[in-house]
């Protein structure tokens, strides 16, 4: 959390107080409640510490940032149905039960510990004078979205869970000899090799009867227990979308509005891009010493060494800042007036001092013709979604008055669209497959025909963020097995390739009691038919048929053992290990022990910190039943708070 602020408070408008901070983190300590203390409003209660509503949400939302700094495309909507919620909650449960245990175990944090962390936020030194500015407090930690007391209990928490997580992480270490096995076990190689029999070398399969092939489509069972031949349900629909796009094609702006827009946007600061500086200063007494240290600069001796030189404090280093990012006008007003490579001695409000700016960039305001198509999409959606919900509005109120799905349409001035029977997954019944039905009705729209009762229109639902729809189920054609000339095709693939399996398992079957005899592999390929491979190969490694499993299964073999495996549909493997070639530690460098040390030890840290964490939850009893559900939904946005977790 705050590495996380440090990199939002950049501005030296984010000005706090160490003083204030520290009373404030006083009141926290230890004996006034925990860092995750709420107002009464627990969604859950960790041992000691609650975990509130307003903390869940703030997480939640932060997490949902974070993502959308990413891919600017997902919604808060999205991350719920992805299950960031529940995700979020487990973190927060995790943070709540390491603080408790932390308290516990009389593990506290001093003041002096705080103010050294806070001391490490560049951004909350006043660049000028130093002195407390409690209004910049408040206002860098609203921009972030954080009160004084959630700030101050971030602080104290973060630093209590560090001492008590390097604790249990220091307890991890791996001895060499941990490394030494691993290097040993990854390096091993195995030799081995396989007879494989697949269906280029099966006997011809004939014909099946009718008798034959109607049996195998009756009798074979497929996954959801219905035979596998079985044609799926379809459904007939009368659909109503009233989508935002629709209303968009039919928008013009008029250019007036467009020209006006953007007139208040530049007016308001909305357009482009600030001028920004970037420049270093020093602090003087008076005008005297600030001309000196320009003229040092100027000659390009650095701040640090000028500094040095007059008895000045630390030069005050900004990037990138605008000029309402400097709290002396008349510095700002200066600094914004020079170019790159420019120094000077400005007499500011509060001092004097030097600068030498680094980088200069000018304001860039882009113009309305640049502006215009994106002013045009910004002004037609906005018109186009007031255009959208006056229909809902017709829509709704022609059905309230009890009229149909069609003249409900109708009368809002969207077009019905009338579906033949269609399945689940959108294919027709012809078994028909359309790839632009498919994306614009299976996803969203077709379970809801499937999950409604035939001959209802049901309520208006919205989908894709910004639509309503609504669908009447018309028809239902029940499932049913296929009849033989419906499938004919398909069953004679499926039964052929079954007959083949059974041949070829016989046949590898045969083969291995002939190599369990004692037979030699290259002859019994030559009566049993397939070719014979071989490989050396390490853990995880693959080649040719020696496949995952077949490797895997090399690896727990001893020499001279025989199995056989099935690495396909219609292929055999009978494999033999021929060979264990074991690592030489000798020829193992530093470099890759030293990251085997480090892997072995992050790990066996992660698993010491998971266990802690699902013994400190088991030991708090926090189960499902723990969470009050109705809190939790409504920390993470849902509509509806009384949905089931």
């Amino acid at each position: 959390m705050l590495s996380n602020f440090r990199s939002f408070a950049q501005s030296p408008l984010a000005l706090v107080i160490i003083v204030l901070l520290v009373l404030a983190f006083a009141i926290a300590l230890p004996g006034s409640g925990g860092i995750f203390t709420g107002s009464g409003d627990a969604v859950v209660t960790v041992g000691p510490e609650r975990i509130s509503q307003r903390e869940l949400s703030s997480a939640f939302n932060g997490e949902v940032r974070r993502l959308q700094d990413q891919d600017s495309s997902i919604t808060a909507e999205q991350a719920r149905a992805e299950g960031l919620g529940e995700q979020v909650l487990q973190q927060q449960i995790t943070l709540a039960a390491f603080a408790a245990r932390a308290r516990e175990l009389g593990l506290e944090v001093s003041n002096q510990a705080i103010v050294r962390e806070v001391a490490d936020i560049p951004a909350f030194l006043n660049p000028v004078t130093g002195d407390f500015d409690r209004d910049a407090m408040t206002a860098a930690l609203r921009r972030v979205g954080m009160s004084e007391d959630q700030f101050a209990d971030n602080i104290e928490g973060d630093l209590l869970r560090t001492q008590l997580i390097a604790t249990l992480a220091g307890l991890s270490g791996s001895p060499d000899q941990m490394a030494q096995t691993r290097y040993l076990v990854a390096e091993e190689r195995r030799r081995v090799t396989g007879l494989v029999i697949d269906a280029s070398t099966a006997d011809e399969i004939a014909d099946p009867t009718d008798e034959e092939l109607q049996t195998f489509i009756e009798e074979t069972p497929g996954q959801n227990g219905q035979p596998l031949f079985t044609r799926p349900e379809f459904r007939a629909f009368t659909l109503v979308r009233l989508q935002l796009q629709d209303f968009i094609r039919d928008v013009a702006i008029d250019e007036t509005f467009l020209r006006d827009t953007y007139d208040y946007e530049r007016s308001t600061g909305r357009l482009g891009t600030p001028a920004t500086r970037s420049f270093a200063q020093l602090t003087t007494q008076d005008e005297a010493t600030a001309q000196a240290a320009a003229e040092r600069l100027t000659a390009g001796e650095t701040p640090a060494d000028i500094a040095a030189a007059l008895g000045l404090g630390a030069p005050l280093i900004q990037e990138d800042v605008q000029v309402g990012d400097i709290p002396d006008s008349q510095l700002a007003e200066a600094v914004f007036g020079m170019a790159a490579e420019e120094s000077a001695a400005i007499e500011g409000r509060f001092a004097w001092s030097a600068v030498l700016v680094t980088a200069a960039e000018d304001a860039f305001i882009p113009t309305f013709e640049e502006e215009r198509d994106r002013l045009q999409a910004s002004a037609a959606q906005a018109q186009a979604t007031d255009d959208l919900y006056d229909a809902v509005e017709r829509f709704e109120t022609a059905r309230a008055d009890g009229a149909s799905l069609e003249v409900a349409a109708e009368s809002a001035g969207v077009p019905l669209e009338i579906y033949q029977p269609l399945a689940l997954n959108s294919i027709d019944e012809d078994l028909g497959f359309d790839a632009a039905r498919y994306q614009s009705l299976a996803p969203e729209l077709l379970p809801v025909a499937f999950d409604s009762v035939e001959g209802f229109a049901i309520d208006l639902r919205t989908f894709n963020e910004t639509d309503f729809f609504t669908l009447r189920v018309d028809s239902i054609v029940p499932s049913r097995p296929f009849e033989l000339d419906e499938i004919r095709d398909q069953a004679e693939a499926r039964w052929r390739s079954i007959q083949v399996d059974t041949q070829l398992r016989t046949r590898a079957e045969d083969a291995l009691a002939q190599l369990e005899a004692g037979d030699d592999m290259e002859l019994v390929s030559l009566t049993t038919g397939g070719r014979t491979e071989t490989s050396t190969l390490q853990r995880g490694q693959t080649a040719g048929a020696f496949s995952q499993l077949a490797m895997s299964t090399a690896f727990n073999m001893s020499v001279g053992d025989i199995d056989m495996l099935q690495v396909g549909e219609g292929t055999y493997l009978l494999m033999t290990l021929n060979e264990i070639i074991p690592a030489d530690i000798a020829t193992a460098s530093d470099l890759e022990m030293d990251g085997i040390s480090s892997n072995i030890d992050s790990q066996l840290g992660d698993d010491v910190l998971q266990a802690t964490r699902d013994y400190l939850v088991r030991e708090y009893g926090i189960t499902d039943e723990s969470v009050d559900a109705r809190l939790f939904s409504l920390a993470i946005g849902e509509t509806d708070p009384n949905a089931p977790r």
